[in-house]
């Protein structure tokens, strides 16, 4: 019976032995590892078991998050606010990390401004921007948060809310409201600017471009 010898260079030896004396090698290796292989294929069937566990409980909290979501929705076609607001706060309190958690916020945050109550609705708004995961959600909530400030004659906080672009495409609304916090702050030249580089990425057919034309046009 041949020697099992353990270093990498005999190793590459086992092309030149018998196969009754690999065979020997083979199960010399697989006593001596043996522990460590069946260590592997258990923390491998973990890993996938937990991967299926996590993967189904995702599904749920998104078919759940989804259903309560419905019926905020059927609430609100029926014009029961209350109602409305019961099951947005619902996905807002136990699905903030799922898109109708996020919508829902978008929701609270434009009754919120309904009612006056400016600080609810750029607390919801900033939860948005801090929390997403999705680049165009936080840009939106920027957008409207800048709105906002605009109206409550916070020109300088439009703008540096602004600064930040996280998604790119909203670049035709980001310069439009930087146009508007411009002229807020009595700077025409600046805000022509802007609203000329809103238009250059605004497409022709939305609703909202005559009038981006009309102010451009105005300080022309």
């Amino acid at each position: 019976m041949a020697t099992v010898v353990q270093s990498d260079e005999d190793y590459l030896l086992t092309d030149y032995l018998t196969e009754k004396e690999q065979i020997e090698l083979l199960r010399n290796w697989i006593k001596e590892y043996s522990l460590y292989i069946l260590a592997g294929f258990a923390m491998a069937g973990l890993v996938l078991f937990g991967w299926r566990e996590w993967q189904q409980r995702a599904a749920k909290i998104q078919m759940h998050a989804s259903s309560v979501y419905d019926e905020m929705l059927a609430m609100r076609s029926q014009n029961n606010s209350e109602a409305t607001i019961v099951q947005a706060k619902k996905l807002v309190k136990h699905y903030p990390q799922t898109v109708y958690g996020e919508l829902a916020t978008f929701m609270l945050a434009k009754d919120a401004v309904a009612k006056n109550n400016y600080q609810a609705a750029e607390e919801r708004l900033n939860w948005v921007i801090d929390h997403s995961r999705n680049m165009s959600f936080r840009q939106i909530a920027r957008i409207r948060l800048a709105r906002l400030q605009l109206a409550l004659k916070k020109p300088d906080d439009s703008l540096k809310m602004l600064q930040k672009v996280d998604d790119p495409s909203f670049a035709g609304l980001i310069n439009e409201v930087k146009g508007d916090a411009y002229l807020a702050m009595n700077n025409p030249n600046m805000a022509r600017q802007s609203y000329q580089a809103a238009l250059a990425n605004l497409p022709s057919a939305l609703e909202m471009r005559p009038l981006l034309q009309m102010k451009y046009d105005n300080l022309t």
